[in-house]
């Protein structure tokens, strides 16, 4: 997920004349589908589109928990200055759309400054700023706050006494939050100035679960009647990458893990100015353990105090540690993040354990010992084995899962493959007979699983590499998966929808500038389906399950000539269908189907479970379709596999 620190590298040429140019591009890139290098046509300014249409903006303002108490805060904060007799001075660091300082106005400050670094967004800020009727009343600097110098004739008169701002990602500091703060106190605000947020809490729980484990290391592969098969050392010791892995804690099946520990405050970060920022500092907590278990991660998450009394707080806690579940927000901008340590432990309950903390200007890292074990300051993480560089999370899951593994044993026990394995480091083009030993290829059988894939569909890939095998078959090849089937569901969002909503309205503020703007984005940079995670987003299905397009991979002269097909998605259960999901099936026998979509059958009015290890293919549409009005989506595919091209597209039967 981008940001708003995201987009401050960008490169400034693409900032000038934005909404005057139209022109376009060829980019390089490679096909995920056929594995080559094609040059495409592009708007000359997509990727930067798509860092718009891709932002945590519209996330935010549908984040309703967040603006409401950003706003009671500013509230207060204000009639604290009041009683002071001072004259309301307000700082917005870091603006984007603009809410926060128009709240500031629309309380009545008597000067509000909004800096906005995104040259683009403090464009759209403006507009939204007019558009709203407090341009008299905001004063908006396009700048970086860092950049931002104070005096007659400079960009701020004179200092803050107030000063809001959201520059916090799910790590908390990732945005830069603690350069932020610590340069606007030292340069920008005054000594007895209101922070908002005041201050931010992190805390931390040890859990037990091999299923997170799987996350961060390969585990060994058993199979009945031969012995294990190892991973390389390097890899069980190494420590993994330093990147967190950021998740939507709530929705981890909660059969998956154990909390062996209370939830723990680990670092607190003091806002306010009464107390230094620490640019790189280390904690040491001592507690007792809840349950027995082995480590296998630590879950972190951060509350926010958002006013001086302590009574408006803002937690990004999951459900069994929120100090008010009923109060929960959904939000995909800030998530709960898992660490994972250097080492297991193995914990007793009721046992004493320590938990080292560290942080340094943007990131995170833990480790747990026994009270009793010295440990050294760890250093920041660093993947020695590579492993943790090449794969993602989910693909090291997806290694480890045991019914994949299980079946893949079924199907090689099968096809009676021998026991001797040659390894050929080679792309498939490459090989020759020489490699092969003059020997005809009696069975080609691959995992459907690529690196440069995006989307289910392009593990089609599999199809490609092995026709580049051919001329070295027997006349009796098998191919596994014999086939790939893409198939769709109609669904109901319970609130991913939100990512790609227009906000419309937000705490009063007419938002249909920003919603514009990021629509303009979207429609030159975004595909009709993206690739997402859908077991951390909630749906109901709208449908049965529809095929939409089966390749045979056994006979290669079929794939040869375009595809063309339509598929009909009926919507069959009541509510709102504000989505499609489509996903891949890979079919290796009658017995065996590797599916990438749900792993039971969907049922109405009930979730569907995702396969966790993959991501979906999800279009989402712009407003939702009542059944009542809009019974049935037609999907239109078309596959040339010359090119390498798979387009989908859907139209739907509305009264």
């Amino acid at each position: 997920m981008l940001n708003r620190s995201a987009f401050q590298g960008l490169i400034p040429v693409l900032q000038k004349q934005f909404y005057n140019r139209n022109m376009s591009t060829f980019v390089s890139t490679v096909n995920p589908v056929t594995g080559k290098v094609d040059w495409i046509q592009q708007d000359e300014n997509y990727d930067f589109h798509q860092e718009i249409a891709r932002a945590a903006y519209a996330d935010m303002l549908h984040d309703t928990e967040r603006n409401k108490k950003y706003y009671d805060a500013l509230r207060g904060a204000i009639a604290i200055m009041r009683k002071r007799e001072k004259p309301v001075n307000v700082l917005d660091i870091g603006t984007g759309s603009g809410l926060l300082s128009m709240m500031a106005a629309n309380l009545g400050a008597d000067t509000v400054t909004a800096c906005e670094a995104f040259h683009p967004m403090a464009k759209c800020a403006k507009e939204i700023i007019e558009q709203n009727g407090f341009s008299d009343k905001i004063l908006l600097i396009p700048k970086r706050s860092t950049d931002i110098i104070v005096g007659k004739d400079a960009d701020m008169p004179k200092r803050a006494n107030i000063l809001i701002t959201e520059v916090f990602d799910t790590e908390l500091i990732g945005e830069g939050a603690i350069g932020t703060f610590t340069h606007a106190h030292k340069e920008l605000l005054e000594k007895d100035c209101i922070v908002i947020p005041t201050l931010a809490n992190m805390y931390i729980q040890l859990v037990s679960s091999d299923f997170i484990r799987s996350w961060n290391e390969i585990k060994p592969i058993k199979m009945k009647g031969y012995e294990d098969v190892l991973p390389p050392d390097e890899l069980t010791s190494c420590s993994g990458a330093p990147l967190l892995h950021d998740i939507q804690m709530e929705q981890l099946p909660r059969e998956c893990f154990k909390t062996i520990s209370q939830p723990l405050q680990v670092f607190r970060f003091d806002f306010s100015g009464q107390e230094e920022l620490k640019f790189n500092n280390v904690s040491e907590v001592t507690a007792i353990t809840s349950d027995s278990g082995e480590v296998g991660g630590i879950l972190m998450w951060w509350d926010l105090q958002m006013d001086t009394e302590s009574k408006i707080m803002l937690s990004c806690a999951p459900s069994w540690s929120h100090y008010n579940p009923k109060e929960m927000q959904w939000r995909d901008h800030w998530m709960q993040a898992i660490y994972y340590t250097s080492k297991s432990v193995q914990l007793d309950k009721n046992e004493e354990f320590k938990v080292v903390s560290c942080h340094d200007e943007y990131s995170l890292w833990f480790e747990v010992t026994k009270p009793d074990s010295k440990i050294d300051i760890p250093d920041l993480p660093v993947c020695n084995c590579g492993a943790h560089i090449a794969y993602s999370r989910s693909r090291l899951g997806m290694m480890n899962d045991p019914d994949r593994r299980q079946m893949y044993q079924n199907i090689l026990q099968k096809n009676s493959l021998q026991d001797r394995v040659i390894i050929l480091e080679k792309s498939p083009e490459e090989i020759t007979d020489d490699d092969l030993d003059y020997h005809k290829i009696d069975l080609v059988i691959g995992e459907p699983y690529f690196q440069s894939t995006l989307l289910p569909w392009h593990n089609i890939y599999f199809w490609y590499a092995a026709r580049s095998l051919e001329k070295h078959f027997s006349d009796q090849t098998v191919i596994l998966p014999r086939s790939m089937s893409i198939r769709a569901l109609a669904v109901e969002f319970e609130d991913f929808w939100k990512i790609r909503a227009p906000v419309k309205n937000c705490e009063g503020f007419d938002m249909k500038v920003f919603d514009d703007f990021i629509e303009k984005s979207s429609d030159i940079s975004d595909a009709d389906v993206e690739p997402q995670p859908l077991w951390e987003y909630p749906c109901q299905p709208m449908s049965e399950i529809t095929n939409i397009l089966t390749l045979d991979f056994d006979k290669f002269s079929g794939l040869e000539s375009t595809k063309n097909n339509e598929a009909v998605i009926k919507i069959n259960s009541p509510g709102s269908c504000n989505a499609v999901v489509l996903w891949t099936d890979f079919n290796f026998d009658q017995n065996h189907v590797l599916s990438t979509g749900p792993t039971t059958t969907p049922c109405p009015g009930k979730t569907v479970k995702w396969d966790m290890f993959t991501r979906q293919g999800v279009h989402l549409f712009k407003m939702p379709k009542d059944n009542t009005m809009c019974n049935n989506i037609l999907v239109k595919i078309v596959f040339k596999p010359d090119i390498g091209d798979i387009d989908i597209k859907f139209h739907y039967n509305c009264s």
